[in-house]
């Protein structure tokens, strides 16, 4: 977005916002289009705030809104919106989950696309599974087996060789299974390189340091590569593995970023009091719009589906 945004008051960027969503709807008609040009000649950055906004949506190849959502955004513009640059950066960031990580699958070995899991055995008997969106080739030598995570979270069950050590690379850390069963995710925008161990011992290494972990112990790995150890319920942080995702007491903004992955387009939380909400429970990750009127429902929230690639979430 232009440097234009800085001078634009914010009560006219929420209004441009949902003018934009509101001439993109099917059932936009006549006198709106009317109205919104008397909206337009009001003041000069009326229009210059629209133009940003609508530039931005059409980056999206004009995705239109689902029939009957015009009355919710009206509605919707009678309200604070809790965030000015919510809806606009709702159709700027929507861009980014167009474009397929392509380059990563067609390296990998084995992949997955998005909402998907899938369990692969290699040619050792080792077993792995995929959690959502994650690619990987296998490297596989007289001395050493060697898989590279290029993105995603993977779950290895590894078949015992002490002559043929195995192990797992992203770019950040190496994670070598002493005989075990552990998971292994690469950093994403929401998150930190990490290694899960369930059974067994994992030597992870990154950036220079070393360290061991043990059954129920977890290592962070921080931008910088430092290493950072915790205990965390294995269960609940690979129960994707099953179809579920677990959590307790966490951030809703957490939430959010963990169902975003498995669903395409985005969800855009414009609200931190929301953000900062608290949340225990069991969703299906097939069904991340469940687990939305789920939250909806249980919340004081307020879940905007402005299209099949846009939601915004905020404090009702």
């Amino acid at each position: 977005m232009s440097g234009s945004r800085q001078t634009i008051d914010d009560s006219i960027l929420q209004a441009a916002a949902t003018w934009v969503a509101r001439l993109q709807s099917d059932d936009a008609t006549e006198v709106d289009r009317q109205a919104f040009e008397r909206w337009v000649g009001q003041h000069p950055d009326h229009q210059r705030a629209y133009d940003e906004l609508r530039a931005l949506w059409g980056d999206l190849g004009d995705v239109p809104i689902p029939e009957g959502r015009l009355g919710e955004l009206r509605a919707q513009s009678r309200r604070r919106v809790g965030g000015f640059v919510g809806l606009c950066l709702a159709a700027g960031v929507a861009i980014l989950s167009l474009t397929t990580p392509y380059g990563d699958r067609w390296r990998a070995d084995y992949y997955t696309g998005v909402g998907e899991i899938r369990r692969i055995t290699l040619e050792d008997g080792t077993e792995v599974d995929l959690n959502t969106d994650t690619a990987l080739v296998v490297h596989y030598g007289q001395d050493r087996r060697t898989v590279q995570l290029l993105r995603g979270e993977a779950f290895f069950a590894v078949a015992k060789n002490p002559s043929r050590p195995f192990v797992v690379e992203d770019g950040a850390l190496s994670a070598m299974a002493l005989g075990t069963r552990y998971s292994v995710g690469t950093a994403g925008a929401d998150r930190a390189a990490g290694v899960q161990v369930e059974e067994g011992r994992v030597e992870v290494e990154a950036a220079g340091q070393k360290a061991v972990l043990g059954a129920g112990e977890a290592a962070t790995i921080d931008k910088q590569g430092r290493i950072s150890l915790s205990k965390v319920d294995v269960a609940a942080g690979t129960a994707w593995r099953d179809g579920k995702l677990v959590f307790s007491r966490r951030p809703l903004r957490d939430v959010l970023a963990t169902l975003e992955r498995y669903r395409r387009g985005r969800i855009l939380l414009i609200d931190e009091a929301a953000g900062a909400l608290e949340v225990s429970g069991i969703f299906d990750l097939h069904d991340t719009d469940d687990a939305l009127r789920v939250l909806e429902a249980s919340l004081p929230l307020r879940v905007i589906r402005l299209s099949g690639l846009m939601v915004v979430v905020q404090s009702r």
